[in-house]
């Protein structure tokens, strides 16, 4: 018969090894998740200077005065051609998603609203939810606002024309 003693070393051997392997376990858990962690900060960051360098190259379009096709991962689509503002002219001359963005920044003066963001727009156009999405609603307006359509009261906040 072996002894008590003997057993019960043997089970303490077992469960320290077990606890070896099982901190062993954790350290590579630890690592791949601090990998992920800094990827993911990675891909953050990367969105985040993406889209602040999409909006200074559409802030600079309007200020020389250009319009820019800037391409974009999941863009609304081609370039649209938008034709200057003039009296007697309607929305019917403006390319269809321009047209439903022009309706809806009327509808929210009409209804006392103080105006429009870009993620309203792109939601009432039923665009996906993404910033790509976003800017492209964004880059619409302020070509709607370049070529006298819509005002810009204040940055991203869109209105009808003043006459």
């Amino acid at each position: 018969m072996p002894s008590v003693l003997g057993v019960l070393e043997r089970r303490e051997r077992v469960a320290l090894a077990r606890a070896e392997e099982l901190r062993a376990e954790l350290e590579r858990l630890q690592a791949a998740v601090a990998e992920a962690d800094e990827a993911a900060r990675r891909a953050v960051i990367a969105r985040e200077e993406t889209v602040e360098a999409l909006a200074e190259a559409a802030e600079e379009a309007v200020v020389v005065g250009a319009s820019m096709d800037l391409p974009a991962a999941d863009a609304a689509g081609p370039r649209v051609e938008v034709p200057l503002w003039r009296e007697g002219v309607g929305i019917e001359v403006l390319p269809p998603e321009c047209a439903r963005i022009v309706a809806l920044v009327h509808e929210d003066a009409a209804g006392g609203g103080d105006g429009v963001r870009a993620r309203a727009m792109r939601e009432h156009l039923g665009w996906s939810a993404s910033d790509a999405r976003e800017q492209a609603a964004r880059f619409r307006a302020k070509r709607l606002v370049e070529r006298g359509w819509l005002t810009e009261g204040r940055p991203g906040l869109f209105r009808p024309r003043t006459a």
